[in-house]
């Protein structure tokens, strides 16, 4: 009785040791599927890490039904890359708290330290923010353009999380189009792939040279801000 959170990592082989031995003895094993458009398929990883995998969409995490079977059984649940960067997850942690069910949180990398892969300094990195998918949404939001302005005006770099499904060239159409009706000038802009595998790749230039380039999801959008020396040379020999 007993409900663990753990993180899969960016890769399909990034679960650690202690997190697989952990789930070797949970009843049942939970995925959420809603957060990130996974670089394998969820039934790559049950064959990889042979036990069964549940998926859940975001109704059934955050009705916390999850929570009455790990009153009863032993139950984890698999959030791709780390357990906790998305905000909803320590609301089931939280519950658990109050309710007294054990619980344990097993971390692993995110996107939040792999944009590192790109050069840049990670202490030069200001708020973090989401770019939606416009086709879910009638009105268009261009909020996100605030937090690269506040950002750029203490000279720290943006990273982008780009919704599930968003494609690249909409993503850059979207990013063209929010930052022309805020007034915000666009440079050379970094995309990051399929972060943390082998497949990971860095694109570096301006958003209308990069827009038609084949990637695969999932990805992110970094919009730098000035580049120190250091930064700078790494970048230039680390995409491409």
């Amino acid at each position: 009785m007993a409900f663990y959170l753990i993180g899969l990592g960016l890769s399909i082989n990034s679960i650690t040791v202690e997190a697989l031995n952990i789930l070797k003895t949970c009843d049942k094993v939970f995925v959420e599927n809603y957060t990130v458009d996974f670089p394998y398929k969820i039934k790559d990883l049950e064959k990889n890490i042979e036990i069964k995998i549940n998926e859940l969409d975001r109704q059934k995490v955050e009705d916390e039904s999850i929570l009455k079977e790990a009153k009863r059984e032993k139950v984890a649940l698999l959030v791709y890359g780390d357990c906790l960067s998305a905000t909803t997850h320590i609301q089931l942690i939280t519950s658990c708290k109050s309710q007294k069910i054990p619980y344990e949180i097993l971390h692993n990398t995110s996107i939040l330290t792999a944009v590192s892969n790109t050069g840049l300094q990670l202490y030069k990195f200001g708020k973090t923010t989401s770019m939606p998918n416009w086709k879910e949404h009638t009105n268009k939001p261009t909020s996100f353009v605030n937090y690269i302005k506040e950002n750029k005006s203490i000279g720290a770099h943006t990273l982008i999380l780009t919704d599930i499904g968003l494609n690249l060239k909409d993503a850059i159409m979207q990013l063209k189009e929010s930052s022309k009706k805020e007034n915000l000038k666009l440079d050379k802009i970094i995309v990051l792939t399929n972060a943390g595998t082998k497949n990971q790749k860095i694109l570096y230039d301006t958003p209308d040279k990069i827009e038609n380039k084949e990637v695969n999801l999932p990805f992110c959008i970094i919009i730098p801000s000035k580049l120190n020396h250091v930064e700078e040379e790494a970048l230039g020999v680390l995409k491409g």
